[in-house]
């Protein structure tokens, strides 16, 4: 039986569509990306007071979550004394975190602190290293989770969290990729910005507002 050419040369026609779609998709990611570095690699002669350095943390989280389409995500610091995580940048429903801490190892967040090493859970109730302190806590509800830590000259300083990107497959692989590179560079960045910036190991988060 002979195919229909028609029909043939349609599904053709809709597969390069597809195609071209996703290459379309993957060359604005790889542009926010680059973008997103350039601003990171101004970040040492541009952000000099405790203030500056805040906003840069928040243009990282938001950076970020433009990077993988996403509505929420916070920023992390590790405490070097305690080997908590607390919560210093938070961007879309859960601001109420700002200031709160993780234990040692708590969550997926904790999980990427001690290991080095990112991490992408489609549905964040199924792993077993997920916490639900922190929503409880915030009525807040994580659904998937990508998180990298920040590392810069060798240690672990933080950790970048994206949260709840829509659809039935959130994340891929160069989601995954991209965030690992940008969280690589976003730790140098902060490593080689003074110490004085810095308060006992610990950014102290004062009042302030990421939209401004």
């Amino acid at each position: 039986m002979v195919s229909n050419p028609t029909q043939l040369l349609q599904t053709e026609i809709n597969r390069l569509r597809g195609e071209n779609d996703t290459l379309r998709s993957e060359l604005y990611n790889l542009r926010s990306f680059v973008t997103a570095l350039q601003s990171l690699a101004d970040a040492e002669e541009k952000y000099k007071t405790n203030e500056d350095l805040l906003r840069l943390l928040s243009e990282i989280v938001s950076q970020t979550l433009d990077l993988l389409s996403a509505p929420d995500g916070s920023l992390l610091l590790m405490d070097d004394e305690t080997g908590e995580l607390e919560f210093v940048i938070v961007h879309g429903s859960a601001r109420s975190l700002i200031g709160r801490r993780l234990k040692p190892k708590e969550g997926i967040a904790g999980w990427v602190a001690a290991t080095g090493k990112a991490c992408m859970v489609r549905d964040a109730r199924t792993d077993p290293r997920f916490s639900a302190r922190m929503d409880e806590e915030s009525n807040f509800r994580t659904q998937s989770i990508a998180a990298a830590p920040l590392i810069g000259n060798g240690r672990v300083l933080g950790v970048v969290e994206v949260l709840n990107t829509p659809g039935d497959e959130p994340f891929d692989d160069l989601d995954q990729a991209l965030l690992m590179l940008l969280c690589r560079f976003a730790g140098e960045a902060l490593a080689n910005i003074d110490d004085a910036t810095r308060q006992d190991g610990l950014m102290t988060p004062p009042t302030f507002d990421p939209s401004a």
